[in-house]
């Protein structure tokens, strides 16, 4: 079976993000498996610097072209190009980890989506018209795929109802974290926040600042916990690019203390690693995780989570946190301060949070995946 790879996320600036993380998990997971009936293609990009080193099962790279800017470009190009290049390697599978399905296909086709925010947030996503159209192109290409794979159950609600995907098209397939995530102690993770001006006590934020990762509910809910606990920091992790306006904007309309509030900016894996460590909670206010990584990541140093129930963040924290309705202004803040107030409840949560991140695996979602390849194919 031979089978397409779109492995393009690796060299953008999705690298550091959820896709990249992703698509590198999965091709990691792949390698290990060494499926037997698979003969690998990556689709990779010329123009653009080479990806890290990561394991890799053994292929042969496809290698396309896309624009730098404007970054979205590609939505509506990608089409095209794919139909051509497909053409001459003809796969029988071919998987796009992100939009990004050829207009013309003669193999089957399997998509992953992550999340709908664009269609949530259209005001924010959509308002360009390159992006606006590309979207559309994509989210039809998309509802003709012969198969879907959707990283949660709130994902696969979203594709079902706003993209009319016929369910028996949709599996469920969970992410997990890096296999080489390893945090250390709580108190080497405090030593670490030391070096970030943070010299006791802190919550953690780590993500993105658009719409959905609503800052003003994050800096809300820390405003009303470090109004009583005059020692509490709000540690803020997360790449300060064109986004970082959104947080800016947030920490000018909230009361939270500035003072209070450090930014990290992006910072390596065991750096970060060892922030989740060192917090007394991951504080996520976001109203739309399609997946919910971070969460992920900080139960899986054994932290737990403060934050809203929504998407998928209750499929992935379970009891390993303390989950409140977004619906309701105030709950965040009040739920970070009894959280913080009952130290037997934070034991009994950090007892449970290891144990529900190694629920998740990657090698689960590779074979779960194969099984997905086979059965279309």
């Amino acid at each position: 079976m031979r089978v397409t790879f779109d492995a393009r996320h690796l060299q953008t600036v999705a690298r550091v993000r959820g896709i990249g993380r992703y698509t590198r998990n999965l091709l990691a997971a792949f390698a290990r498996i060494a499926p037997d009936d698979v003969e690998w293609t990556l689709l990779r990009l010329r123009n653009f610097a080479p990806a890290d080193p990561s394991p890799l099962p053994p292929h042969r790279d496809l290698r396309t072209l896309r624009l730098r800017r404007p970054e979205l470009s590609m939505l509506a190009i990608d089409p095209i190009l794919l139909s051509a290049e497909l053409a001459v390697t003809r796969p029988r599978v071919y998987h796009s980890t992100q939009l990004g399905l050829p207009a013309v296909r003669a193999c089957r086709a399997v998509i992953t989506i992550h999340d709908l925010a664009p269609l949530r947030w259209p005001e924010h996503y959509l308002r360009l018209p390159h992006a606006r159209l590309g979207h559309v192109w994509e989210y039809a290409l998309a509802r003709q795929a012969d198969a879907v794979i959707a990283v949660s159950e709130a994902t696969r609600r979203d594709i079902v109802e706003l993209l009319r995907v016929p369910p028996e098209r949709v599996t469920v397939i969970p992410e997990a974290v890096d296999t080489d995530f390893a945090p250390p102690s709580a108190d080497e993770g405090r030593r670490v926040a030391k070096t970030f001006g943070v010299p006791g006590r802190y919550v953690l934020y780590v993500g993105q600042f658009d719409p959905r990762k609503n800052m003003d509910g994050l800096l809300a809910a820390f405003a009303r916990a470090a109004a009583i606990d005059g020692e509490l920091r709000l540690v803020i992790v997360g790449d300060l690019g064109k986004l970082s306006s959104f947080l800016t904007r947030a920490l000018e309309r909230t009361r939270a203390p500035r003072d209070r509030v450090v930014v990290t900016g992006r910072v390596d894996d065991p750096t970060l690693a060892a922030l989740y460590a060192g917090a007394e909670c991951l504080l996520h206010a976001a109203l739309l995780e399609g997946f919910g990584l971070t969460p992920l990541e900080s139960l899986a140093a054994g932290t737990p989570v403060v934050g809203y129930r929504a998407g998928a963040v209750e499929e992935v924290v379970g009891e390993a946190g303390v989950l409140v309705d977004p619906g309701e202004p105030d709950a965040l803040g009040d739920a970070l301060v009894a959280y913080l107030r009952d130290g037997a409840r934070q034991r009994e949560l950090r007892a449970k949070a290891r144990p529900r991140a190694a629920m998740f695996s990657w090698d689960r979602a590779a074979a779960d995946t194969l099984a997905v390849y086979r059965r279309i194919a």
